[in-house]
C-alpha cells in the first residue's frame, strides 16, 4: 500500500532551514563585504596606492585668458562681494571675464550685477529662465565665455587670493583637462552637521589620493576649471554639473586632478534639515547621471569605471546593503548575527539622539544617519523639477 509523503518529513533532519541560515550568512558577509569596501576598503586602497604608484601633474605657470561662470539664484546680499572677491584675485585683471547667469532671480541680483557691469570691464550679465534649472544656466554662461579656461564657481564661496592662477598651473599639464580646488567649510554648531564635515574631511583625502594616481571622480562645484574646448552643453535638469562635466573630460582621455592649493571658503549648514536636503539634491544627482551619460558604466569607454562605482554608485547602494544586512542578520539566527544587529541598530539609534539633542560626542553617528536617510529619501521621493532642486553641491 503506497502512502503520501509527509510534507514535515524532509525538515525532521534540519537540512532545508539549515541551509536557508547558511544562505543568510553569506549573504550578511557579501553585503557587508560592499559597505566595508565603500567606506573603508576603496579609501584605504587609494591612499596606499597614492604612496606606492604616484602619477605626478606637471604645474607649471600659465596664464590663458580666463572666464569664471556662475549660475544664481536671488544672491542680493552676496553678490556683490563675490564679483569684487574674483576681481581681486590677483590675475591680470585684462584677462578675467566674469560671466554671471542669473536663473529666475526675483530679487535685486540682476540689477546689481548690471550696475557692476556698467563700471566694470569685463562682467557679463545673461538672464535664464528658472524652468531650466543650474544646468541650461551654465549651457548660457558658456556660450557667452571667451576665455581658453573656465571656472566655475558659486555665489556663497569665497575664493582665496591667487586661485585663478593656482588653477590655471595645473591645467599647464597637456594630460589634464579638468582641475578641482578644495574647498574649507567653517566650524558647524549642529551635531549632525558637525559629523558630516568630519566625513567631508575624509572625502577631500580620498580626492587626493585619486588625483594622485589618475583622475578625481568629479569636482567640487564651488571651484573648478576645465578648458572650454572641452566642455560638452548639459542635458536640462541635470543637477550635478560637478560631476558630468569633469567624467566627460576622462571619457575624453584626459585627466581630472585635485589642486589642493586652490582654496574656497564656506559657511557650514546652519542645521541638519538644510544639509538632509543638500544631500538628497546630491543623491538624486549621482543617480541622474546614468541616464544622462550611459557610458559610465561601460569598461570600454571609462578608465576609472572600478573609481566610478566604488566612488559613487557603492555610496548609494550602502544604506540598500546595510538594511539586507539587518534583515539576513536577523534571519541567520545564531547570537553572534543578532548581536550585530543589535549592535548597528544602537549605532542609529545613537544617531537619532544626535540629530535630536546637541550631545557632544554622537555627531559621527548623527552624520552617517543622516547620510543614510537622505539616500533613502533621494531613491523614494516623487519626481521634481531642476528647479526644485536648484543649489550648490559639493
Amino acid at each position: 500500500m503506497a502512502f503520501a509523503p509527509n510534507p514535515s518529513h524532509s525538515n525532521l533532519d534540519g537540512h532545508e532551514p539549515r541551509a536557508g541560515k547558511q544562505s543568510m550568512v553569506i549573504t550578511f558577509w557579501c553585503l557587508f563585504g560592499l559597505v566595508a569596501w565603500c567606506y573603508a576598503g576603496y579609501p584605504l586602497f587609494m591612499l596606499a596606492l597614492a604612496r606606492v604608484r604616484p602619477n605626478p601633474t606637471h604645474v607649471a605657470p600659465w596664464t590663458p585668458h580666463v572666464s569664471v561662470v556662475m549660475a544664481v539664484r536671488n544672491e542680493q546680499d552676496r553678490i556683490r562681494g563675490r564679483v569684487e572677491n574674483l576681481l581681486e584675485q590677483g590675475y591680470p585683471r585684462e584677462l578675467i571675464q566674469v560671466v554671471v547667469v542669473c536663473n529666475g532671480c526675483t530679487d535685486a541680483t540682476e540689477a546689481i550685477l548690471r550696475g557692476l557691469a556698467a563700471t566694470e570691464p569685463g562682467i557679463e550679465v545673461i538672464v535664464s529662465p528658472p524652468e531650466g534649472g543650474k544646468a541650461e544656466a551654465l549651457n548660457r554662461g558658456i556660450a557667452a565665455a571667451t576665455g581658453e579656461v573656465v571656472v566655475f564657481g558659486d555665489a556663497r564661496q569665497r575664493f582665496e587670493p591667487n586661485v585663478l592662477e593656482r588653477l590655471t598651473a595645473w591645467l599647464a599639464d597637456p594630460t589634464v583637462g579638468a582641475v578641482s580646488g578644495r574647498l574649507v567649510i567653517g566650524a558647524a554648531d549642529d551635531a549632525a552637521v558637525s559629523g558630516v564635515q568630519r566625513y567631508w574631511q575624509l572625502e577631500v583625502a580620498l580626492r587626493q589620493a585619486e588625483s594622485e594616481t589618475g583622475s578625481v571622480v568629479g569636482a567640487t562645484g564651488a571651484i573648478y576649471a576645465i578648458r572650454r574646448a572641452s566642455y560638452v552643453p548639459l542635458p536640462p535638469g541635470l543637477i550635478l554639473d560637478d560631476v558630468l562635466t569633469p567624467m566627460r573630460i576622462v571619457l575624453s582621455g584626459l585627466r581630472v586632478v585635485f589642486a589642493p592649493d586652490a582654496v574656497a571658503h564656506d559657511e557650514a549648514s546652519p542645521d541638519s534639515r538644510t544639509e538632509f536636503r543638500r544631500k538628497v539634491r546630491t543623491t538624486v544627482g549621482n543617480l541622474q547621471l546614468l541616464g544622462a551619460e550611459p557610458r559610465l558604466l561601460s569598461p570600454i569607454s571609462n578608465p576609472i569605471l572600478a573609481r566610478f562605482i566604488s566612488h559613487k554608485l557603492l555610496r548609494v547602494l550602502a544604506p540598500l546593503c546595510l538594511l539586507g544586512m539587518l534583515a539576513a542578520g536577523f534571519l541567520a539566527g545564531s547570537p553572534f548575527y543578532l548581536w550585530l544587529v543589535w549592535g548597528q541598530l544602537a549605532f542609529y539609534a545613537l544617531g537619532v539622539l544626535g540629530l535630536l539633542f546637541p550631545i557632544p560626542g554622537l555627531g559621527i553617528p548623527a552624520g552617517f544617519l543622516l547620510g543614510l536617510g537622505a539616500v533613502f529619501a533621494a531613491l523614494f521621493q516623487s519626481s521634481r523639477g531642476a528647479e526644485t532642486l536648484w543649489g550648490s553641491g559639493r
